[in-house]
């Protein structure tokens, strides 16, 4: 398992050396009973124009293009911006419109989606306990590119996953209060008491853009 660990953090270093797209935050759920929200991602575009996400595509710790699925629902992304993405909503909701009802409905304490764009994969797997990953390809096929991954090993779910701020990944669980996490609306699910903790669609402020761009150049030199 260290082995694959180290091998997997390697291959995702230089995956997101070369993009301008990183995976910022991962919520992963797993959780036992009815769902109050699909599994997401968020994506940050730290380049310095808009990209196009048509065309795009996840896959989890799989990591095989050939078997991924499509991204759906996002229009341009802006330099700077952060965007939503739902998984695996199939499971507990009816339609991807369902999924981000019910997903607004958790998250938007104080408008703090407000502007925000939610997303969703057609039919992608969801984001499991202990060790999983998100990957974006620009495509469906073997000679399909990494545009961005990210890989967890987390706490007990369910946990929302960030960067600190520096370009490092935490694996440790968003704690209200800090890289601008906060209690959503009521628990994640309906077998918990606790709100959940996360941080969807928080856009990072300049500084921390700067930092996150220069780690990703500081490895890129290595």
């Amino acid at each position: 398992m260290r082995a694959f660990l180290m091998g997997a953090a390697a291959l995702l270093s230089a995956a997101t050396a070369n993009a301008n797209i990183v995976v910022s935050e991962i919520w992963a759920g797993g959780l036992a009973g009815t769902e109050a929200t699909s599994d997401w991602f968020e994506l940050t575009n730290l380049g310095g124009a808009a990209v196009d996400p048509t065309g795009w595509y996840y896959d989890d710790s799989t990591n095989d293009p050939t078997s991924d699925d499509p991204v759906l629902g996002l229009g341009s992304i802006a330099a700077g911006e952060s965007v939503i993405v739902l998984t695996s909503w199939e499971d507990d909701f009816l339609t991807a419109a369902d999924a981000i009802t019910a997903f607004t409905a958790q998250w938007d304490v104080a408008s703090s989606l407000s502007g925000v764009q939610i997303g969703y994969v057609d039919g992608g797997g969801g984001l499991g306990s202990g060790t999983d990953a998100v990957f974006i390809y620009d495509g469906n096929n073997a000679g399909a590119n990494t545009l961005a991954a990210q890989q967890y090993v987390g706490p007990t779910l369910p946990a929302s996953f960030v960067t600190d701020g520096a370009g490092n990944w935490s694996n440790q669980a968003a704690v209200a209060g800090v890289l601008g996490a906060y209690e959503s609306n009521f628990a994640a699910s309906d077998g918990l008491t606790e709100k959940a903790v996360g941080s969807p669609g928080v856009i990072p402020e300049p500084g921390t853009l700067m930092l996150l761009a220069l780690a990703g150049l500081a490895v890129k030199r290595r």
